[in-house]
């Protein structure tokens, strides 16, 4: 009996909860501030991007997605890896901020895998959402076009393979994918950036409830994470590039050396944005309007605001 029992692969420490986006909407700080909880563990990875890379074609074919799809998970005994000696927390927890766009291929993968575990969703006024992608693009020196000329230029970009952070306009889409999380998860949480910025203990609370979790009181929510925008100075700009081999080498290495949330401050006061036109704006209103009333009656919760 024991050697049977030897024979028997071991059970994989496997996440059941994810993230699945928005990219942009806070979903970076959620990770950050979630992993305080002593209930919850998260792998040091975010992004592995697993469930969505199985269906994706490489290489990507955008500006410098290369040093995107070189950081992506497309192994499961990779995968697998990220959580081992996760197994003493009661949630464990996996966030990728592209399932939620590829939700269509997603979402039979995350099933099939990791069965009917709760889904977090994460997002934010279209228009912003639309515009903090487009400067965090241009903060790594990936983007070079106007916000307006980027935004005609998405279908093609689309078409031609490049990574889907540059759907500026698509991934701003809230209503299909939110109802389809919703039709295959018996639990789906959805979270406004808004509320997450104005009262980040408020919505932390709500997430622990809806996890199961014990309240914790400890959370360090001062750190806003991932700014982007114009980077201020030539230093600056030639440090967040990504089209620099070398500068992306070191910047892995600083990374890995100073803690996240130091690294965050410290790049807080570095990058600017611009306004957005107001004929690009009313455009934007009129493309998302629709969905929004949609999004509206899926959440349950009036977006007045965005519009």
């Amino acid at each position: 009996m024991l050697n049977l029992l030897k024979k028997l692969p071991a059970l994989m420490t496997k996440p059941n909860f994810i993230i699945v986006g928005v990219a942009r909407c806070g979903t970076t700080s959620l990770f950050h501030y979630l992993n305080q909880h002593p209930q919850i563990g998260f792998p040091k990875k975010k992004e592995p991007k697993y469930f969505s890379a199985i269906h994706l074609k490489f290489p990507q074919r955008g500006v410098g997605d290369e040093t995107v799809d070189e950081k992506i998970v497309k192994d499961f005994d990779e995968y697998k890896s990220l959580f081992k000696g996760l197994d003493n927390y009661k949630m464990i927890g996996e966030a990728s901020s592209d399932y939620f766009f590829y939700h269509k291929n997603t979402i039979p993968e995350i099933r099939k895998t990791l069965g009917d575990i709760p889904i977090i969703i994460s997002i934010r006024n279209p228009i912003e959402r639309s515009y903090s992608a487009y400067n965090n693009l241009v903060r790594d020196g990936r983007e070079t076009l106007s916000f307006k000329v980027a935004l005609d230029k998405e279908e093609e970009r689309i078409r031609e393979g490049w990574d889907w952070m540059w759907a500026y306009k698509k991934g701003s889409l809230y209503a299909e994918g939110i109802e389809a999380f919703k039709g295959n998860f018996s639990k789906v949480k959805v979270i406004l950036f808004e509320e997450l910025q104005d009262n980040p203990l408020n919505v932390l609370h709500e997430v622990e409830i809806f996890l199961g979790l014990q309240k914790f009181n400890d959370y360090n929510t001062s750190v806003k994470y991932s700014p982007s925008g114009n980077p201020k100075n030539p230093l600056i700009k030639l440090i967040s590039s990504r089209n620099s081999k070398l500068i992306n080498v070191l910047r892995t290495t600083v990374m890995s050396i100073f803690p996240r949330k130091t690294l965050e401050t410290i790049a807080k006061g570095f990058f600017a944005k611009g306004e957005i036109d107001e004929d690009v704006k009313m455009n934007l209103k009129n493309y998302f309007k629709k969905d929004i009333v949609q999004t509206e009656k899926l959440i349950e919760k009036s977006l007045d605001f965005w519009k």
